[in-house]
């Protein structure tokens, strides 16, 4: 499963948080967040907040304290440490639901998971598309796909009242993607695919990169959509799909957020949530 490559077509990633200024502080029994920030916070999905194949000397290997959104690496600087910096009170509750390989079936178990607990996470972040992708477009497979979001943003709206849900865009783009990568990566990531815009020598072929954009596309506005029918929810509005990829994002296996990706995420995120009034815009 892939958070910032797109080459073999099978999964792309995307992001979708989940918060408001309005959730518990690290409960159902308190409405109210410290001082605009979160008591607690969760995140669902699947490898791409993991921190899976972040650290190049423990390949293969998830290292979730590099995770953007629940992660302790002080290089990653976390929405978790993030907000510890402004409210004490979150401090060791952050929780990874996530894992490799989940498509939307598997989030909605997580948030079975999630919800099962008590108290329940005041913030709760999703990230969630890259399993699921097809190219080219199968409307059919987008309708299920936003059904099925839908239904688990609704569950958790419902089970967790005072947490409410922030959907966001996909990171980056297929073509600032293919021009971060040299010759060689591109061409080991090259395919003959409908969708596989690299070739074997490492080219990129334009009428591919635009039929996986329209691909792409047309999950985003399943995000959308399908954040729409939850009070509770923002969608970003493009915010993380503005992101110019850089090589330095990719971890060697140019499939998974470096250090410095998962570093990336986690501050185009925040400031998001905070032009959303998600979060305080100052302090």
């Amino acid at each position: 499963m892939r958070v910032m490559s797109f080459p073999r077509l099978s999964a792309i990633a995307t992001l979708a948080l989940v918060a408001t200024t309005t959730a518990a502080a690290g409960g159902d029994s308190d409405p109210q967040w410290t001082s605009g920030y979160p008591n607690s916070i969760a995140v669902l999905g699947h490898s791409g907040s993991t921190g899976e194949n972040s650290d190049p000397k423990r390949p293969r290997v998830e290292a979730r304290a590099n995770s953007w959104a629940t992660g302790t690496n002080p290089k990653v600087n976390s929405l978790y440490l993030r907000i510890l910096a402004r409210n004490p009170a979150i401090k060791g509750h952050n929780t990874a639901y996530s894992e490799s390989g989940a498509n939307i079936d598997r989030v909605g178990l997580q948030a079975d998971r999630l919800l099962a607990t008590d108290p329940k996470p005041a913030l709760i972040v999703i990230q969630v598309m890259d399993n699921d992708l097809i190219c080219p477009v199968d409307r059919a497979a987008v309708s299920d796909f936003q059904a099925k979001l839908a239904a688990t943003l609704t569950k958790l709206a419902a089970g967790a009242p005072n947490s409410s849900e922030f959907v966001v865009s996909q990171f980056g783009s297929v073509r600032t993607y293919a021009r971060s990568l040299t010759r060689p990566e591109r061409a080991f990531q090259g395919g003959t695919g409908p969708c596989n815009f690299m070739t074997k020598r490492g080219d990129v072929v334009p009428k591919k990169v635009a039929r996986l954009e329209r691909a792409i596309h047309a999950y985003e506005g399943a995000l959308e959509a399908a954040c729409k029918t939850v009070r509770q929810c923002i969608y970003d509005g493009g915010a993380f799909g503005r992101v110019v990829d850089r090589r330095e994002y990719v971890s060697f296996d140019l499939n998974h957020f470096s250090i410095k990706g998962h570093a990336k995420a986690a501050a185009v995120a925040w400031a998001a949530m905070r032009r959303a009034h998600v979060l305080p815009r100052t302090g």
